[in-house]
């Protein structure tokens, strides 16, 4: 992370699914683990990151995780504020 201070990857791997599908079976747990395989390694190594909204697919929230080095909290929220006056306000789904 020299010479490229931060990382952007995805938070979800696969598009959105519908509420409560995460816990239906042991399957659809163990599938929602696989989802999130981009955010648990930034967990488990405790480095700074920030998650910010990139838009709809097919009408779902789609967004990306900025991640930087240990202690640079700060350039993660640089680097999400950045995207998100790039991309403009996204503005959320109806929950209901």
């Amino acid at each position: 992370m020299v010479e490229h201070p931060l990382i952007v990857g995805p938070v979800w791997t696969q598009p959105q699914f519908d509420g409560g599908w995460d816990a239906e079976s042991p399957e659809t747990v163990a599938a929602t683990l696989e989802l999130i395989r981009f955010v648990v390694p930034m967990n488990l190594l405790g480095l700074p990151a920030a998650c910010t909204p990139t838009g709809l697919a097919d009408g779902l929230p789609t967004g990306v995780q900025v991640v930087g080095r240990p202690f640079r909290e700060d350039l993660c929220l640089d680097g999400a504020e950045a995207i998100e006056s790039k991309l403009g306000t996204i503005t959320p789904i109806d929950p209901r």
